[in-house]
């Protein structure tokens, strides 16, 4: 669930610059507290001033119904400020987000495409019975990088939902957009996916 982060308890103990945008601020940081460290990545909002908090709120939402969400979100609403999981582990993952760097299209070892695409599938039929509308930017893709376990996260979540807040979308066309995007998101990974095969 999404908990309010309190900057008292913590200190940052490491800063590492990984992006600066036109919408946001993204850098990895250490907190400690008396012996305990826990890695995260700190996301600095620009112009999402009204909408700040429908990030965490639809991080609570969709992790208690079951919804495949980064583990940890802290939010600081006075300075517009998340806290996340860092889900590379110190490079021992990589994240793929294919709205994002250059460097999610380059080639990369997954070994459970058949079991990732079923998921996929589950991820599909629930959100369109849910009526919860996916859109690009809300797929990550998880992979352990020794073993090439994939698994497909909801990120973004601002980003979530139908623009047009006073129109509910039938369940069939949360359906078709929901699978054109995951379709999308398939796909591209496959083009770039290296398998035992190869």
């Amino acid at each position: 669930m999404a908990k309010k982060f309190n900057e008292g308890i913590f200190r940052i103990t490491k800063k590492e610059e990984i992006y600066n945008g036109p919408h946001s601020e993204i850098d990895s940081v250490r907190l400690s507290s008396e012996g305990h460290s826990l890695d995260l990545l700190r996301k600095k909002f620009r112009c999402y001033s009204i909408e700040f908090m429908s990030g965490p709120e639809w991080h609570t939402s969709l992790k208690k119904r079951g919804y495949p969400v980064f583990p940890t979100l802290r939010y600081d609403k006075k300075n517009e400020v998340e806290y996340i999981t860092d889900l590379s582990r110190g490079g021992t993952h990589r994240v793929i987000d294919f709205c994002g760097h250059k460097e999610n299209f380059e080639k990369v070892y997954i070994s459970n495409i058949k079991e990732l695409g079923d998921e996929v599938e589950k991820l599909l039929k629930k959100s369109a019975d849910d009526g919860l509308v996916i859109n690009e930017p809300n797929i990550f893709f998880d992979i352990e990088t020794s073993t090439g376990i994939a698994r497909v996260l909801l990120g973004d979540l601002r980003e979530l939902g139908c623009e047009d807040m006073e129109y509910i979308p039938t369940k069939d066309e949360v359906l078709a957009n929901n699978k054109e995007v995951l379709k999308g998101h398939m796909d591209r990974l496959k083009e770039i996916m290296i398998s035992k095969n190869i």
